[in-house]
């Protein structure tokens, strides 16, 4: 029998979907500006789609659009607090050209049930962004150029890595054996190789917590020695690392700045101007922001113009003027929309590790998209302690269009109202 060349009329709408999530995928971590208008065209077709099938919208859990509420208030909470503060700085870029993408979520989640992607599909597009990603770099180190400096920004590709090389993880350990298993091994493999080749602290401390995390909790059905056994394991994988040159060398650069960091009280000296003095004043100027504002609070975009304005007053290094962000994500949340607005982010975490956790997987794919949507907000919620990640768009167009594709996945919600059929 021959093959067929062609799409089908209703098969259309659901290859453009792939087709569209595939190129955001694959472009987004080292060709960023690119995977933005992959993204900003998935975005218009799901309006397009809602506009045609608003009676879709009905098809959720009681949790699910707890979710979807708590995600409306996060951003009009944002919106308040910038409004109220006179618009502050480049609060405008950031709440519509940043914040304004979470929303994205929700009609995602709906495309997303209607048209689902084949795990084969989701197998081979992280494979291919794994190796596009390392095959990027390895140009650049062979051209003796900063690979971090490319693409994305390092502080944002790291974390996004780390995702996409845990998720094909999970399809290894859960996939029936078939070459797709060792595909789905290899592209975690690939992703591995790019975090550590990211030198990034603070995700390779992150990578660790959620190592021995997943280990337990995977192993949860095991003898108490064995569970000992394989986070041993893990942690001794960790520490092995120490012996590798470039990581051996970033650890031992910010024990270095810690102990100069400590050993002066002078804020205007060389010693706030290390990797770690530097996060050290930008933490310290967003909490004084937040406690002399303990009611206003500045709105996104007013933490640059507060710093610049009171560098000397706080008693901060003249370095923190120069930043727009406050490089941790509850510090950030406190200065810039208050204790209301750190809440409200931690629901936006919380609440789909919560469904995930309360889910009861009926087959393996459901429990890989489960484990999956459990590693994504685990990464952000470990991850923001040392960066702000929600402040730049690579983070909100990375959790909406995943969070949103694992929730569909995970299959009828506890309404028991069926699923829509995949495309």
């Amino acid at each position: 029998m021959q093959p067929r060349l062609y799409l089908s009329r209703e098969q259309i709408p659901g290859a453009l979907v792939t087709t569209l999530f595939a190129l955001f995928v694959v472009m987004l971590p080292r060709y960023t500006d690119t995977a933005k208008t992959w993204f900003v065209l998935l975005i218009l077709g799901v309006a397009i789609y809602l506009a045609r099938n608003w009676r879709q919208l009905r098809q959720t859990s009681r949790l699910e659009r707890v979710f979807f509420a708590v995600l409306v208030g996060n951003f009009a909470w944002i919106a308040f607090c910038y409004y109220a503060n006179g618009e502050p700085g480049r609060g405008s870029s950031f709440l519509w050209g940043r914040h304004f993408y979470l929303l994205f979520l929700i009609p995602l989640f709906y495309l997303f049930m209607r048209f689902e992607i084949s795990d084969r599909t989701v197998v081979l597009i992280l494979f291919c962004s794994a190796a596009v990603s390392l095959t990027d770099i390895s140009v650049d180190l062979l051209r003796g150029i900063d690979h971090r400096l490319q693409g994305m920004n390092p502080n944002a590709f790291r974390p996004i890595q780390l995702c996409l090389s845990g998720i094909p993880f999970f399809y290894f350990l859960k996939l029936p054996r078939s070459a797709l298993r060792w595909i789905a091994l290899g592209g975690a493999a690939i992703g591995v190789s790019t975090v550590f080749l990211s030198l990034s602290r603070t995700t390779l401390i992150t990578a660790m917590v959620l190592s021995v995390f997943i280990g337990f909790y995977l192993s949860r059905s095991l003898p108490a020695w064995k569970r000992g056994a394989i986070v041993a394991g893990i942690l001794v994988l960790f520490v092995s690392s120490y012996s590798i040159p470039v990581i051996n060398k970033r650890i031992d650069d910010v024990t270095a700045n810690v102990s100069t960091y400590f050993a002066s009280d002078d804020h205007r000296g060389r010693s706030r101007l290390g990797s770690f003095g530097k996060r050290m004043e930008l933490w310290k100027t967003g909490w004084k922001i937040f406690l002399e504002n303990p009611v206003t609070w500045v709105g996104v975009g007013g933490f640059k113009v507060m710093a610049k304005a009171n560098f000397r007053r706080y008693e901060v290094n003249r370095y923190v003027q120069r930043k727009k962000y406050a490089h941790n994500q509850y510090i950030a949340a406190l200065a810039t929309r208050g204790i209301p607005g750190l809440v409200l982010f931690l629901l936006v975490l919380s609440l789909p590790l919560y469904i995930a956790l309360s889910h009861r997987a009926a087959d393996w794919q459901a429990e890989t998209a489960r484990l999956a949507l459990m590693f994504i907000c685990l990464v952000y919620l470990i991850g923001c302690l040392g960066e702000d990640h929600f402040e730049g768009k690579s983070a909100t167009m990375f959790v909406a269009v995943f969070v949103a594709l694992l929730l569909a996945r995970l299959g009828p919600g506890e309404s028991g109202q069926a699923r829509a059929s995949p495309a």
